[in-house]
């Protein structure tokens, strides 16, 4: 992704790194995904479950970091509150109101993801999550893919 001449070049840049970050997660998730409930949950797999629940909170920090940058575009600034912030590219028309309802609910999952602590966030979860919830992500950046190629022409 190239930035375009209707964005600034320093938040194209910026939109162009978390999209790269969401792309690079998404892919090692999917290599997860190959597991089974059985063996994502062994005890010799904590380090595993522990970076895949990180993988998952950086998807939505990224995803949020590319919402923000789309509000400050669009509104020259962002809701204080992070579900807030999505529902601006959704009244924009960038992200259908499927994508918007899928990303709140991905911010509602991290923030369980980085306030829990110890066996509080259940792996069985965790892992419906990495077997479900990756195509958010993927939709999403062809949302802000379309966006930025839409700024470009302008």
């Amino acid at each position: 992704m190239a930035p375009g001449s209707g964005i600034p070049p320093d938040r194209a840049n910026r939109i162009a790194d978390a999209v790269e970050d969401i792309e690079q997660n998404v892919a090692r998730l999917r290599d997860d995904q190959q597991l089974s409930r059985s063996e994502y949950t062994a005890a010799e797999n904590y380090d595993l479950r522990n970076a895949v629940k990180r993988k998952f909170e950086k998807l939505a920090e990224a995803t949020l970091d590319i919402v923000e940058e789309i509000c400050k575009q669009e509104r020259d600034a962002a809701p204080d509150r992070r579900k807030e912030k999505i529902r601006e590219p959704e009244n924009e028309g960038i992200i259908s109101a499927d994508v918007a309802e899928r990303l709140r609910e991905a911010t509602g999952f991290r923030d369980v993801l980085s306030h829990s602590y110890g066996p509080i966030v259940n792996d069985d979860l965790v892992y419906d999550a990495l077997q479900t919830s990756l195509d958010r992500y993927v939709d999403f950046v062809e949302a802000v893919e379309v966006y930025l190629s839409g700024m470009s022409e302008e």
